[in-house]
């Protein structure tokens, strides 16, 4: 029995929680994208939410966006206004009953370029991501060099002259 929970301690935190974890980092970078173009772009954000679910925590920012944070971190989504669910579905009837500057800031309203670059930032947005990990992990853990040593020396060669000997190193600092 003792075992048993052993195993499911490890499991779970050695494997589901870290790969919770980085799915969520993942998911906030990917839908930051969506919600950093939109908003240049002049779309009004209403939701910015990670996970799914009922939210643990939730707030407004000073542009009336509301921030969540789900109880299911599972993955997240941007809901522009004039949407009719979080997976951008236009709801056409609430768009038509706007009027003509709100209408303006609906991602539906905005040209084919815009909602194209809406709809890739957030592909874009994980391939940075990706970048900037492997970058600092470069950085940080380097890259593995075979130490300069000495496999074989040929008889009567200029290395033999100058010394050099089989398994020595000779390289300078």
């Amino acid at each position: 029995m003792e075992a048993l929970v052993s195993q499911i301690f490890s499991v779970g935190f050695g494997i589901i929680v870290p790969f919770i974890f980085v799915l969520t980092i993942v998911v906030f970078f990917h839908e930051l994208g969506h919600f950093y173009v939109a908003r240049r772009c002049g779309v009004t954000v209403e939701v910015f939410s990670v996970g799914f679910g009922r939210p643990l925590a939730s707030w407004y920012d000073k542009h009336g966006t509301q921030w969540k944070i789900g109880w299911m971190p599972l993955g997240g989504y941007v809901k522009f206004l004039g949407d009719e669910n979080a997976a951008s579905a236009p709801d056409i009837e609430a768009i038509e009953k706007m009027d003509t500057q709100t209408r303006k800031t609906t991602l539906f309203d905005k040209p084919l370029g815009q909602r194209a670059a809406v709809v890739a930032a957030g592909p874009v947005a994980n391939f940075i991501l990706a970048i900037i990990i492997f970058a600092g992990l470069y950085a940080v853990l380097g890259q593995r060099v075979t130490d300069p040593v000495v496999g074989a020396v040929v008889a009567d060669s200029a290395a033999e002259r100058a010394g050099f000997q089989p398994g020595r190193s000779h390289y300078r600092n």
